[in-house]
């Protein structure tokens, strides 16, 4: 998942470009890779937590659950505002200029970015799907994150990425910037009330084990030329799945399994 995070003195400080861990060290876009020798496999190298004896990583194949009545519908305040897509490298990352808010347990987070992988990171019973957005919130500590998980299936054009890709995809991480005006990020989520919860981790180093998980039941859907254009960018930025080990991951009772 993630990657514009700095850790600083086990405090997030986010960037566009690069990750600083508490440790001080800077893990830039070189500096992993889906292939190769900076590929999943090696990134435990880059960062501890991203190694297999780490117990609580993402993602993960979302394929048995336990039913819990207390999950509350999600809710997120969120307004039409500029946004700038960026091209770090490794996905690409939107920041709108206002700063949507979610609310969670009498906490309010704020909006850090959101971003998007191809295929999805998330798998339900083993099936994936054609992309994954992960919008990004963290808690007033700058401790804590929660992110919100969009899984996208081949349909429908999909007005949402169609406002994105309207203003032209930055393809490398040395193309410019482009700014997305009227987009709300809100408009991309489709049922709050009907989501699956579990504790993880970032996806990408330094795989930080700090984010609560909300992977929306409901897929979205986006036309087969909408996934080409995403997938001509992001590539296969999607991390291969992660074990479980023992976590319980809540489902709200509303929606299918």
């Amino acid at each position: 998942m993630r990657r514009l995070l700095w850790f600083v003195a086990a405090v997030f400080v986010f960037a566009a470009a690069q990750i600083v861990p508490a440790s001080g060290q800077v893990i830039a876009a070189g500096d992993f890779a889906y292939t190769g020798d900076n590929g999943p496999g090696f990134w435990g190298e880059i960062s501890p937590a991203c190694a297999p004896t780490s117990v609580r990583q993402s993602p993960i194949d979302i394929d048995r659950v336990v039913l819990d009545q207390k999950l509350e519908p999600l809710r997120v305040i969120a307004t039409e505002t500029a946004t700038v897509i960026s091209n770090p490298g490794y996905t690409l990352v939107g920041k709108p200029d206002n700063r949507p808010t979610f609310e969670l347990g009498g906490v309010t987070y704020t909006l850090v970015e959101f971003h998007f992988h191809a295929l999805s990171e998330h798998t339900v019973q083993g099936q994936y799907g054609a992309l994954e957005l992960h919008v990004v919130f963290a808690d007033p500590s700058l401790t804590k994150l929660a992110v919100i998980g969009v899984i996208y299936r081949v349909g429908r054009s999909n007005g949402f990425l169609q406002k994105i890709l309207a203003a032209g995809l930055p393809e490398k991480s040395t193309s410019a910037p482009v700014t997305v005006e009227n987009l709300n990020v809100a408009d991309a989520l489709t049922d709050m009330r009907s989501y699956y919860n579990y504790p993880g981790s970032l996806t990408t180093p330094p795989c930080s084990e700090t984010v609560n998980w909300f992977v929306l039941k409901r897929w979205a859907e986006l036309s087969q030329e909408q996934f080409d254009a995403f997938r001509k960018v992001l590539g296969n930025d999607f991390r291969p799945l992660q074990k479980r080990n023992g976590r319980v991951v809540k489902a709200t009772p509303r929606g299918p399994f």
